[in-house]
Order: structure tokens, then sequence, then C-alpha cells
């Protein structure tokens, strides 16, 4: 039993290498037919040089398709690059006209806090001379 299941394994393992031999011979194959059909419409006397005009005229085709869309992504990056400049450009001069606008304010700010400091300080000069006056009146 052991012995018929190891033959039946290696049939099945010789199937395999079979298989693996006759697709590995049948890509050749196909790669060989496809490089003589090649070989022969690119050296082919008349029809040949066509078709190695055609296959030029294709290919000079192709890359001039490749240089037109290079060059429109080339122009929407630009665009684009150009359009976040602006923007940039724009916050920050909005930035700095609200430095400006603080900066004003902190000064007006510092002009009113020494405004309101001296007239403070004039109140409480008077206030102390009335109260000395008084003080002063009630002595006498």
């Amino acid at each position: 039993m052991l012995k018929d299941y190891l033959e039946k394994v290696k049939e099945e393992k010789k199937k395999q290498e079979r298989k693996e031999a006759a697709a590995k011979v049948a890509a050749g194959v196909a790669a060989g037919a496809a490089l003589g059909v090649t070989a022969g419409v690119l050296l082919a006397p008349k029809a040949g040089k066509e078709t190695r005009k055609e296959i030029a005229e294709k290919a000079t085709e192709t890359v001039n398709k490749g240089k037109e869309q290079i060059q429109d992504i080339k122009e929407n990056l630009t665009e684009k690059v150009e359009s976040v400049k602006e923007n940039i450009g724009e916050k920050v001069e909005e930035k700095a006209l609200e430095k400006e606008i603080i900066e004003e304010a902190v000064v007006e700010a510092k002009d009113d806090i020494k405004k309101a400091t001296k007239e403070a300080k004039k109140d409480v000069k008077d206030a102390v001379k009335e109260a000395k006056a008084k003080v002063d009146k009630e002595l006498k």
C-alpha cells in the first residue's frame, strides 16, 4: 500500500515535470515564431521597408505624444505653483496687515494708559490736598 502510494506520487511528479517542460517548449516556440515573424517583416525587401517606415513613424508619433503630455504636465504644475505662490503672497500680506493693526492698537493702548495714569495721579494729588486741607481746617 505504501509502495503504491509512493509510485503514484512519483508518477504525478513526473507528469508535472513533463507539463512544465512542455510549457517551456511551447513558450520557446512562440517566442521564436514571434521573433521570426518580426525579423521577416522588418527585413523583407519591399514590404519590410514600408513596415520599417511605418514602425519609425509610429515611434516618432509616440515620442511626440509623450513630449506633448510632458509639456502639458509641466504647464499644469507651473500653473499650480504660481497659484500656490499667489496664495502664500496674499496670506503674507494679510498677516503683515494684521501685525500692523495690532502694533497700532498697542501704541494707542500705551498712550491711553499713560494718559489714564497721569489723570489718576492728578486725582490722587487733588484728593490728598483736599484731605490735608480738611484735616488742617479741623485742627485749627
